[in-house]
């Protein structure tokens, strides 16, 4: 990462130090016209976006490895789940790269103590993202956390529930070469953007904030290489017992296999409920509050709840795992110094590419201000962040919600920035932006 960042900003592209062209006021904007001197060589408009709108789709939710929904859960569910893990990729992608280091330590941390049982990384994978599901027959009874596992076995019969590591991979969608597939893409795009900034080609501000998703893009796919991926279905362990093996008269369906009309008719069975109780009426937070307030939250929060997908803590009976689980780190509810470290590092890499742009050709003076303030604050919020998360839970920290509350609005603001400034700049791009990079020139020749 920090390769990169060394050759974008030395590269003629990344102005850094030299005078930019005169602006003019932002009311009397005069944008250029997009024009290329060899139609041969010259890319359009729509280019720019589709390649970095593609590019961006595979950084944010191809690359994210969800945990196993529940068996009663609805299509319908699972998809705005996954939507809202695509748009935390977008929002707070160092929150999913900070997700995928913590499971991946807990799955080393679990391959190790189940050694014995020849357990790998991906069986720390399986088991922490709701692998196994202990079953009464042919109904589902809860999902298994991996230090229950050791009362349960795959027939009743055994001592544990062991599984081939490639019995997990047949579950996953994905396998090396699509995961290697989706690392080429970002790397080819990543290495376009270098070989213009050789050429002395500008980049857009669109295509600045792709290769910082792709660097972490590439960051996720390691941490998560050996987690399956998409994985519907967990493997059905029952309980240890000394009679013969249960009886198998057939599988059960889940109620996200009902298709279209029945999940449809069951979101829609709780609607005169949710209208005279209001919304949240079973939640103990909004149990209290008036019917106008719970309907005027319900918007906010029920994307959370959607999200989280958490079942109340109080029900035994839980049919999948929590979206984030789990939820603390392997040395406790603080992450060790070397995660700490990652994560910071994450971060100002992350925004040290954003930093890069920092003296681009804008459309006025005030967009060029505003994308140094986001670029400056995505880079000191999450140490901020960390520190002040830090001081909560060891000192006597009075203002803690206060300044976790003001620095998250702040982040959220400058990741809204940066989100929307590309799309804006691209109304008035440099005519040089338009050139495609001659690879021939890369090539020694005669």
């Amino acid at each position: 990462m920090l390769i990169i960042l060394a050759i974008l900003a030395a590269t003629r592209a990344f102005p850094l130090g030299q005078s930019s062209p005169p602006l003019v006021s932002p009311n009397q904007f005069q944008p250029r016209s997009p024009s290329c001197d060899d139609p041969d060589g010259c890319r359009s408009l729509w280019h720019i976006i589709w390649s970095c709108a593609v590019t961006i789709l595979l950084c944010t939710w191809v690359s994210v490895h969800p945990n196993i929904p529940g068996p009663d859960e609805t299509w319908p569910r699972v998809t705005l789940r996954r939507i809202g893990l695509m748009l935390g990729a977008l929002f707070v992608p160092e929150f999913m790269v900070a997700w995928a280091l913590k499971q991946r330590q807990v799955a080393v941390d679990l391959a190790k103590e189940h050694e014995e049982e020849g357990w790998t990384i991906t069986h720390g994978f399986f088991a922490i993202m709701g692998g196994f599901m202990e079953y009464e027959g042919n109904r589902p009874v809860r999902v298994l956390l991996p230090e229950e596992l050791r009362s349960y076995s795959l027939t009743g019969n055994g001592d544990f529930p062991r599984i081939s590591k490639a019995e997990i991979k047949d579950k996953s969608k994905g396998d090396v070469v699509s995961k290697t597939l989706v690392i080429l893409q970002t790397s080819w795009f990543v290495t376009q953007c270098i070989a213009r900034g050789v050429r002395g080609l500008p980049i857009t501000e669109l295509e600045l904030i792709t290769v910082a998703f792709a660097t972490l893009n590439f960051v996720m796919y390691l941490l998560w290489w050996d987690k399956p991926l998409n994985v519907q279905c967990g493997v059905r362990v029952y309980k240890k017992r000394y009679t013969e093996q249960p009886i198998d008269d057939g599988r059960v369906e889940a109620t996200r296999s009902d298709g279209f009309w029945g999940a449809l008719g069951s979101a829609f069975s709780d609607l005169p409920a949710a209208i005279v109780h209001g919304p949240f009426a079973r939640d103990t937070d909004f149990r209290n509050a008036s019917w106008i307030a719970r309907v005027l939250m319900w918007p906010v929060v029920k994307p959370f709840e959607i999200l989280d997908g958490n079942p109340h803590h109080e029900d035994e009976n839980l049919k999948r795992v929590h979206t984030f689980h789990p939820e603390h780190w392997v040395t406790g509810e603080w992450p060790g110094f070397f995660a700490v470290f990652i994560m910071a590092a994450i971060a100002l890499a992350f925004g040290g590419i954003h930093c890069v742009g920092w003296s681009f050709t804008f459309p006025s003076s005030i967009e060029r201000i505003l994308w140094r303030i986001a670029s400056i604050s995505i880079i000191v919020v999450p140490p901020l962040f960390l520190s002040f998360m830090f001081a909560g839970n060891h000192f006597n920290f009075s203002n803690y919600k206060l300044y976790h509350f003001t620095l998250t609005g702040t982040y959220m603001l400058g990741r809204l920035t940066l989100l929307v400034l590309p799309f804006l700049c691209l109304r008035s791009l440099p005519p040089a932006a338009y050139h495609v990079v001659d690879w021939a020139s890369f090539i020694p020749h005669i």
